[in-house]
Parts: structure tokens; C-alpha cells; sequence
């Protein structure tokens, strides 16, 4: 009789055997290649050289230079908004940022995006009417209501 864990590894197999194929599509090449390509571009390569070595390699990888560069990019940008996410997920300290009910109790601030907007209209110089003043007020100098004759 075969174990739980047999029959998880006879399962998974086949998945680990992906590892060891070549990707289907560029961006997936790409993607798999990125951290080469990214210490050799650290390393004072050009992004062009990276290519031209790529193509001299054989087929795995028959792209213009063009669109080496956007592949490139596209999964470049790909890693950056993950990272961010988990980065935000956690905060740049990596303790999960608190909500605003957990603020109450713990006391700690939750992220305010417009803070800088804020800031900076706050410290605006020079006149600013925001409208906010009543109609009334601003005519007649007092609250009150002018009583409309019937």
C-alpha cells in the first residue's frame, strides 16, 4: 500500500521535471535568465553584448535586439511590482503594517498616502479661497438666513 507521501511525490513529479526543460515562450526564458543577465549587466556588460551571446548560443532564444530589450523590461517590471507588493504587505521595517483599529490600540500610524499632499498644501503661499465659507455669511456678514418676502 502506498503512502501519503509516495503517492505526493509520484504527483509532483512530473512538475519538478519542468524545471529541467527549457521554457515555451521567450518571456519565460527570459524570466528564468534574468539573474544571469542581471550580474553580467552588473558586472559592466552591456545589455546588447548579453544578447549578441544569447543568439550566438543557438536557438533557444531568436529575437531582435528590440525585443530582447522588452522582454527584458516587461519582466524587469514584473519583479519590481511583486517586490513592492510584499514590501508593502509587510512595511519597510517588515512588521505587517497596522489598520486603522489596531492603530487605536496599539498606536501605531497607518499609512497615510496623501501625506506629502498634505504637507504641501498646507504650506502653499499666497491666497487660496477654497470655497468652503456659507453664501449667506459672505453676503449679509452673519448666518442668518435672509427671510424671503412671500
Amino acid at each position: 500500500m502506498a503512502t501519503v507521501k509516495d503517492s505526493w511525490q509520484e504527483a509532483i513529479a512530473p512538475i519538478k521535471a519542468l524545471r529541467t526543460e527549457a521554457p515555451a515562450t521567450k518571456t519565460g526564458f527570459i524570466r528564468r535568465a534574468l539573474p544571469e543577465i542581471e550580474q553580467a549587466l552588473a558586472e559592466g556588460h552591456s545589455l546588447k553584448m548579453v544578447w549578441q551571446r544569447f543568439r550566438d548560443g543557438g536557438e533557444l532564444l531568436d529575437v531582435q535586439y528590440k525585443h530582447f530589450c522588452t522582454y527584458v523590461g516587461r519582466v524587469r517590471s514584473r519583479q519590481k511590482r511583486i517586490a513592492a507588493a510584499k514590501s508593502e504587505e509587510l512595511g519597510s521595517s517588515g512588521i505587517k503594517l497596522a489598520t486603522e483599529k489596531e492603530a487605536s490600540t496599539t498606536g501605531l500610524v497607518p499609512h497615510d498616502p496623501l501625506v506629502n499632499w498634505r504637507r504641501v498644501e498646507a504650506s502653499r503661499p499666497g491666497f487660496h479661497y477654497r470655497g468652503t465659507e456659507d453664501l449667506e455669511e459672505l453676503v449679509y456678514g452673519d448666518k442668518r438666513k435672509r427671510q424671503k418676502p412671500h
